[in-house]
C-alpha cells in the first residue's frame, strides 16, 4: 500500500503544477491587457 501511495504522489504533483502554470499565464495576460500601455 505504501508503494502505491508514493506512486500516486508523483502524478498528483505533476497534475497540480500544470494548472498552476496555466493560471499564472492567464493572470499575466489579463494584467497586460488591463494595464494601460
Amino acid at each position: 500500500m505504501a508503494g502505491a501511495s508514493q506512486k500516486e504522489d508523483e502524478p498528483i504533483t505533476a497534475i497540480n503544477v500544470t494548472p498552476l502554470v496555466d493560471v499564472c499565464l492567464v493572470l499575466v495576460i489579463i494584467f497586460m491587457a488591463v494595464a494601460p500601455m
